[in-house]
């Protein structure tokens, strides 16, 4: 089994990278990725690390980098990265997640009130810049019943339906304008090529109803190396269509559970929610076309 796809307190995981290793190497993952989203710092301290003392297997240097397409943020993987050389390219394009977040949560505070959702006065001096925009105002606003008349029960229930269904939507009327602070998707695809990467779209279906759109404009106007086939909440009809895909574009296949940790309780290393099983044979086509870790 195989994990690609795991975050660690360098971006928004809960796990340090030691706790990240105990975990893979408990659930016996012969392949992991560590992909932190804008940093690959995690693997600069994993250099100081004796990693054979928590995990046995072998580890493919990645990343995670927002993106956008058809002005909706997204994500792309990087794998096989030199992970010095995009440290220092990520910072040359994005700026520190806290600044970004506090920047984003401003500018859904002023939409909420133009839009007359009723919000505390005060809220945003309760904020702390270490919390997600989408998570801190989606608590603020589900706090007084009388905001349930602007979204949709499935949104005021689910933050990250939220998240995609309004901040991400451009067609929503919460949405977040990114354009001064997160680069166009071939902007983050030449930092993974100038790291020596692969480039991968992942967790497709997460971006609900703009998802065939999102995947139309990448397969017809943009250059990747792969697809995501494998992830956390994909169907088996989902995975594969993916697979499918692939297989007709010779596009390479990864896997995931996106584990994030205490911030994503039901999602577990390897398993995802308990079902997800991504084989180590599905990287045979690619894994010479890459440098590891180790």
């Amino acid at each position: 089994m195989i994990d690609l796809h795991m975050h660690t307190k360098y971006s928004d995981g809960s796990d340090s990278c030691i706790e990240i290793l105990n975990a893979v190497q408990n659930r016996g993952l012969d392949v992991i990725s560590i992909t932190d989203h804008n940093t690959a710092l995690a693997y600069e301290e994993l250099e100081k690390i004796d990693m054979d003392k928590f995990y046995k297997g072998r580890i493919i240097p990645g990343i995670e980098l927002n993106t956008k397409v058809l002005n909706i943020p997204i994500e792309i993987l990087g794998y096989g990265i030199d992970y010095k050389k995009m440290n220092k390219l990520v910072k040359q394009i994005y700026i520190p997640a806290e600044k970004r977040n506090r920047i984003e949560v401003e500018r859904l505070y002023n939409k909420c009130i133009k839009a007359g959702i009723s919000l505390e006065k005060n809220c945003l001096e309760n904020y702390n810049s270490k919390d997600f925009a989408s998570k801190f105002i989606h608590r603020e606003i589900t706090k007084k019943e009388e905001n349930k008349r602007f979204i949709s029960d499935e949104a005021w229930n689910d933050v990250k339906i939220f998240y995609r269904a309004y901040m991400s939507n451009p067609e929503g009327f919460l949405y977040v304008e990114m354009d001064d602070f997160v680069p166009d998707f071939n902007t983050a695809a030449d930092l993974v090529r100038k790291s020596d990467g692969l480039v991968f779209l992942p967790h497709i279906f997460e971006y609900r109803e703009n998802s065939e759109r999102i995947l139309s404009y990448i397969l017809e106007k943009c250059r990747i190396d792969g697809i995501e086939c494998y992830y956390t909440t994909f169907s088996k009809e989902q995975t594969n269509k993916l697979v499918k895909i692939c297989k007709q574009r010779n596009l390479y296949k990864s896997g995931g559970s996106d584990y994030h940790g205490k911030n994503k309780p039901r999602v577990n290393v390897g398993i995802g929610m308990g079902d997800l099983l991504v084989e180590n044979t599905i990287i045979d086509e690619w894994k010479e076309k890459v440098k590891f870790f180790k």
